[in-house]
């Protein structure tokens, strides 16, 4: 019912004469905006050495969108998204054997309006209310598959100075990557850690401030999740200006302190994070040294399993490897491990050519006792040729780890994402 309101306004905005900020419906319609992008996504997860079945998966789709010119400040946006198979994938098979879930599901087609929101801004204020993206550390897209995540929220953004803003969020509901349509759930309830978890969650609550001066960024955030628990995030970056041949060293330092509220679904929760990330900006790209350390508490028992990382939990990112943690990587991080214990990520980004950008990196994730220790090489490689093609990317992330508990042995497990991309507005 609300997303039928929602596009009513969206219709009136469009067709009602005279009272836009634009001095006839020709302009007003020419102010509005028609974004989107068509995507062919190929997933493959290999399993060397081992008898486990090797996993594939095909998705084409993509996302419209239609963003109103502003009426007196208010505009209304609506986004389409959908993803199909075209009949590629092994989803008859007993078991889903040979099917990587991550893309699509155990699905042959997704549909779903994932934005529908009524929006006011002015200088130094927006309010949007509505189905919409997110983006804060702990709340976002994670947009890496065909479809993003999206919530059903309630949200204030403040400049009440230049270079500081103040964010609020009320979240209701979620719709993960893998839905169709709105709950009242979070990523954990697909976690086979929380097999209690109910499908009626109160959402989040989330509060931000961000600053800029000169070379010193850095933010503060407090997050409460109902039921769950609270999370508050600090973040400090630092860059060295004015050396000689574009030359920038930079630092970053990350604290996470959690701990359980209200219900408490995911235990009694007690965590900490501490972080820091050192590196060199230079005209042909970045090196890169990370650190993330996770320490141990008592352990509690959640779904049959000891935590000794203090039940550190991430709703609404943690089955996606999507946190903000200096040494996640796309397909682990010491946040979906669910274990305590320190992490090391060293890495590069250049550009050997204006249109292509190569991103390696090392990562060693230090969990035993708690769980197998991993190691990951990541190689994520874009091309995107501009001119006449601009809007076409073609984007390949390939991760080859070792002991990875997700891939179900201790052997080397190969995970691969090739993306085309074509994006319009």
């Amino acid at each position: 019912m609300k997303n039928e309101l929602i596009k009513a306004v969206v219709v009136a905005l469009i067709t009602l004469p005279g009272i836009a900020q634009a001095d006839s419906i020709q302009q007003f319609l020419e102010a509005s905006t028609v974004t989107g992008n068509i995507r062919s996504y190929y997933f493959n997860q290999l399993y060397s050495g081992s008898a486990l079945p090797n996993k594939y998966a095909y998705s084409l789709g993509g996302m419209l969108k239609v963003q109103t010119a502003p009426l007196f400040g208010v505009s209304a946006g609506v986004a389409f998204y959908t993803a199909n198979s075209l009949g590629a994938n092994d989803v008859n098979a007993p078991g889903y054997t040979h099917l990587d879930a991550l893309l699509m599901g155990e699905n042959d087609a997704l549909n779903g309006l994932g934005q529908a929101y009524l929006q006011y801004q002015n200088l130094w204020l927006r309010v949007r209310v509505g189905d919409q993206l997110i983006n804060t550390p702990w709340m976002n897209p994670s947009d890496a598959f065909m479809i993003p995540s999206t919530f059903q929220a309630v949200t204030a953004q403040v400049t009440p100075i230049q270079n500081v803003q103040i964010i609020g969020i009320r979240a209701f509901r979620f719709k993960n990557r893998l839905q169709a349509g709105y709950h009242r759930e979070t990523l954990l309830n697909q976690n086979p850690l929380y097999p209690n978890m109910p499908n009626t969650m109160n959402g989040a609550l989330a509060f931000g401030v961000k600053d800029h001066w000169q070379s010193l960024k850095s933010a503060a955030w407090f997050y409460q999740f109902y039921g769950l628990a609270n999370l508050f995030y600090g973040t400090v970056h630092y860059s060295v200006p004015g050396l000689p041949d574009g030359i920038k060293p930079f630092a970053d330092l990350q604290y996470v302190r959690e701990w359980a509220n209200g219900a408490q679904y995911a235990g009694p929760v007690n965590a900490t994070v501490y972080g820091g990330m050192a590196g060199m900006q230079t005209p042909y790209g970045q090196v890169f040294a990370a650190y993330d350390q996770m320490p141990s508490r008592a352990p509690f028992s959640v779904g049959g399993r000891s935590l000794y990382n203090g039940g550190f939990i991430s709703p609404y990112t943690q089955q996606y490897s999507a946190d903000p943690l200096y040494t996640s990587v796309m397909d682990y991080g010491l946040v979906s491990a669910s274990a305590s214990g320190h992490a090391w990520k060293f890495g590069l980004v250049v550009h050997p050519l204006r249109q292509l950008r190569v991103k390696y990196s090392y990562s060693i994730y230090d969990t035993a006792p708690y769980l197998p220790n991993v190691d990951a090489n990541y190689l994520d490689v874009t091309y995107t040729p501009g001119g006449f093609w601009r809007g076409i990317s073609l984007r390949n992330r390939l991760a080859i780890d070792h002991s990875n508990p997700y891939a179900g042995y201790h052997g080397v497990f190969i995970d691969d994402r090739l993306m085309l991309q074509y994006t319009f507005s």
